[in-house]
């Protein structure tokens, strides 16, 4: 451990981009009055990380983790009316220098993480049709590098692969060298476990480096897009994406409409996190389309009588719909066998098996994941499923209708009735399933994301 200007130490450390130079070019050609081709291109820099909650600087915060034992749970390493037999840590400052933490897990930001760089493009053939009605169709992409994991912060403290060759001598609880040496916690106790003294940092626990820049993205889609300005008492707009989206770490909304964030299988071997996205979402389809109907006064029917014209006339129907297919299964296993060697999470090995059953969906919530595709992967292992699978969770179909009558009160008064149905289908957007593999909940879906279906009337005035 150092610390900035202490002992020699310099003040600043690690290597950002300090020219961030971000071009970007477009380009627009008008082929012939009623097709227009358009591209563009452009890098762009995204902060390293959003400010948050203060960071916890080693040395100026202090916790003392309970060690639950040091020989792979065979025996307990202390007793329930002493859980913290070599005392608690209080913060030090800078005055242990680089004994700083020692025994702990820490987390600090990583000195040499560098500015996500994001490349984006596109390019589009927007032609005017018949009917008042564009239509759009292009490519828009983007490649990002040096991306923060979507994880909070990963662990550079775990042991090397190589050695799981050992087996069950890796969790033989061995002397201690670091005891009596002003150490506590993890290495707090006469015994360690073995695999403790053949970490990295064998006086640490995990290292957490915050916003680690391993990540690596790369989105491609095509987009389809009409639009009709308002004519005839219709408009609309209308999209359709087809896309992919891959990464290397488990990010995106706060939701669990995804199978949620899990850490990396093996720290070494980022390259085999790369996969799709957790919030890859292959086919989106949004609309929305609003009609008035030929009826009552200044329109094509009942437009002299005004007495059927405040009954029949002044009405728009108008809809807002969302159809999208679900997010990638990231499928872990429980129990983390591989846990006390430092590695966030376990996958399971596949069987050959599908792991998609069959049926509608509301008749496989409880089944929605065949568990004969899947394995427990033995300790000292690495599960060989990939880090998202291509079998998605349940997707969204979606209604929103509506019906609003406008009439004149007075010169300068109008009002309008509105009748509004959400989720007009009454469609359940269901959660992922359960997708630790040895839960006894796994494979099932236990809620629901979305409102039963709500209807509202109201009354608008304007003076």
């Amino acid at each position: 451990m150092e610390f900035a200007g202490q002992n020699g130490s310099p003040t600043t450390v690690g290597s950002p981009f300090l020219s961030k130079f971000g071009p970007r070019v477009g380009v627009a050609w008008n082929v012939d009055g009623k097709t227009v081709v358009r591209g563009g291109y452009g890098i762009f820099w995204a902060p390293q990380f959003a400010i948050g909650s203060p960071i916890a600087t080693p040395g100026y915060n202090a916790q003392t983790n309970y060690v639950a034992t040091t020989n792979g749970y065979a025996t307990p390493a202390g007793t329930l009316t002493n859980p913290f037999p070599s005392g608690l840590n209080l913060p030090t400052g800078n005055t242990l220098g680089t004994r700083t933490g020692i025994g702990q897990s820490i987390s600090l930001v990583d000195p040499f993480a560098k500015s996500p760089e994001v490349q984006q493009y596109s390019i589009d053939i927007q032609r005017e049709l018949p009917g008042d009605i564009a239509l759009e169709v292009g490519y828009v992409g983007s490649h990002t590098t040096h991306l923060t994991l979507g994880t909070a912060g990963i662990n550079s403290n775990p042991l090397n692969p190589s050695y799981l060759s050992q087996g069950a001598a890796l969790t033989q609880s061995v002397p201690n060298p670091f005891y009596g040496h002003g150490g506590t916690g993890i290495i707090g106790s006469k015994n360690v476990q073995a695999s403790q003294l053949l970490l990295p940092y064998a006086a640490y626990g995990a290292v957490n480096f915050l916003f680690d820049d391993q990540n690596h993205a790369r989105y491609d889609s095509l987009v389809v897009k009409a639009q009709k300005r308002l004519s005839k008492g219709v408009t609309f707009l209308s999209t359709f994406t087809w896309s992919r989206n891959y990464d290397a770490s488990s990010g995106g909304p706060g939701n669990t409409l995804n199978s949620g964030a899990v850490g990396p299988q093996d720290p070494y071997n980022m390259a085999a996190e790369y996969g799709l996205s957790n919030i890859d979402s292959p086919f989106r389809w949004a609309s929305a389309v609003s009609y008035d109907l030929p009826v009552g006064r200044g329109k094509t029917f009942l437009n002299d009588n005004r007495l059927l014209d405040y009954i029949a006339g002044g009405w728009s129907v108008n809809a807002v719909t969302v159809f999208q297919t679900g997010f990638p299964l990231q499928i872990s296993q429980t129990p983390n066998y591989n846990s006390s060697f430092g590695y966030a999470s376990q996958r399971p090995n596949a069987t050959g098996v599908s792991p998609v059953t069959s049926g509608g969906l509301e008749a496989r919530l409880g089944d929605y994941i065949n568990p004969a595709a899947f394995s427990l992967a033995p300790r000292f292992t690495f599960g060989d499923l990939s880090r998202t699978l291509d079998m998605r969770g349940p997707g969204q179909a979606n209604w929103d209708l509506s019906m609003f009558k406008t009439f004149s009160i007075k010169d300068r008064v109008s009002a309008q009735f509105r009748c509004e149905a959400l989720n007009a289908m009454n469609t359940p957007l269901f959660y992922a399933p359960n997708t630790s593999f040895g839960s006894g909940s796994f494979g099932k879906i236990t809620s629901q994301a979305n409102f039963a279906r709500q209807l509202q009337l109201a009354i608008r005035v304007a003076f």
